[in-house]
């Protein structure tokens, strides 16, 4: 009677867990947000492809109910350690790569898992404002 008992708590507590792991891994893969960066990157320019003027880019943008401008610059956006940022503007980026000579900074969401993640897309545009490449940045939130 034991024996049977611990046998079924052990099925019981294994079927929970398998369906944790199952429901877990579809949230994720659902989710763009919660993929690498490289996955999210390619996420992005199926939407907004290289090549595609900036005009395009910010309505395909703000066609989006979820993204978000938070920053237009006349400046290129700045890789520090494969890292992008926007110096301030009246500081001019002393290290780094500076990409594009305007660019955008779009926030397309945020998730959680024990904090929240912000994610960023920048976007670096040529001289004729055509779209040459985005990088893409998550921040957590610690506190």
């Amino acid at each position: 009677m034991v024996k049977k008992m611990f046998i079924f708590v052990l099925i019981f507590i294994s079927v929970i867990m398998l369906t944790v792991a199952i429901f877990g891994g579809y949230i994720v893969f659902l989710n763009p947000l919660m993929r690498s960066h490289e996955g999210i990157r390619a996420y992005m320019l199926k939407f907004t492809p290289i090549g595609m003027s900036m005009e395009d880019v910010v309505k395909v943008i703000e066609d989006n109910d979820n993204w978000g401008i938070s920053d237009t610059r006349e400046t290129g956006y700045t890789l520090i350690n494969g890292r992008p940022s926007f110096f301030p503007r009246n500081l001019p980026a002393s290290t780094g790569t500076i990409i594009g000579e305007k660019s955008l900074r779009v926030h397309i969401g945020e998730y959680r898992i024990f904090f929240i993640t912000d994610v960023e897309v920048y976007y670096g545009f040529d001289e004729d404002s055509k779209l040459i490449d985005i990088a893409i940045k998550k921040d957590k939130d610690t506190w």
